[in-house]
């Protein structure tokens, strides 16, 4: 029992270091930061992917008295034109509002905060740009995630399994599989389709857009992995190598 709950615990650590580990290296990563102005300090957030059905609002936060600013906004199809939006200030919240656009579309957006004269950009170094995607019903959104996540925790579970004397790995690659595969056939596709607007909406696309290179790369690994494991002398040199197999394409894959 006591090897089971480090095992799992184990699984558990691996899981999260990976997980913030994409996270904080992602491209769809906010662009943070902290700008010093004559008498304050403005903290911002800006994101790169937005899901919603209403409008984007752009914040940043700092004694924001007497500070003002302005968005400016353009669309990647039409480069040329910039447009404006005064930023509004409340309770040291300074806020611009991009308006929604379809699903897909993509906005390239910077602030201009006015300082003593001076005008400061946010972000100092290059524009941010921002795609919107439909909005994904929570239930999916819920069982997105518990089958993504659970699979690659028994993943990782069924290669620690080698440091135990009765691993049950076949049992683990079923359930393994299982989790991979309500991901990768129903979820996954699922989700895809609200954000493109393939679901709820008015975008007609190939159905190969609805699958994700990650997913199936994960399904068909632990498909192999269950012929492996079943159908050979050493199961535990298949398990371990599955698990490394999906480390890798979790930090590396597309989702």
């Amino acid at each position: 029992m006591k090897q089971s709950l480090i095992l799992w615990s184990a699984a558990a650590i691996i899981l999260f270091i990976a997980a913030y580990s994409r996270d904080t290296t992602s491209a769809e990563y906010p662009v943070n930061g902290t700008i010093n102005l004559s008498f304050t300090e403005i903290s911002f957030s800006f994101d790169k992917i937005y899901r919603g059905k209403g409008d984007y609002t752009v914040w940043l936060a700092g004694e924001s008295k007497g500070l003002t600013g302005e968005l400016d906004w353009r669309d990647k199809q039409d480069t040329a034109t910039w447009k404006t939006a005064m930023l509004t200030s409340a309770n040291d919240i300074l806020t611009g509002i991009i308006p929604h656009h379809s699903p897909l579309s993509k906005v390239e957006y910077r602030v201009k905060l006015y300082d003593n004269g001076k005008t400061v950009l946010v972000p100092q170094t290059s524009n941010v740009t921002l795609q919107f995607l439909g909005l994904v019903p929570f239930q999916i959104r819920m069982f997105y995630y518990i089958t993504f996540f659970a699979g690659l925790l028994l993943a990782f579970r069924t290669g620690l399994g080698v440091f135990k004397e009765a691993p049950k790995i076949k049992m683990y690659t079923i359930f393994t599989l299982i989790s991979f595969f309500s991901f990768a056939w129903i979820f996954s596709p699922v989700k895809k389709g609200y954000e493109i607007g393939m679901i709820g909406g008015t975008k007609i696309a190939p159905v190969n857009e609805l699958f994700s290179s990650g997913s199936i790369l994960l399904f068909v690994l632990w498909v192999a992995a269950l012929i492996l494991v079943f159908n050979t002398r050493k199961p535990k040199v298949w398990a371990i190598a599955s698990s490394i197999l999906t480390l890798v394409i979790f930090l590396f894959g597309k989702f």
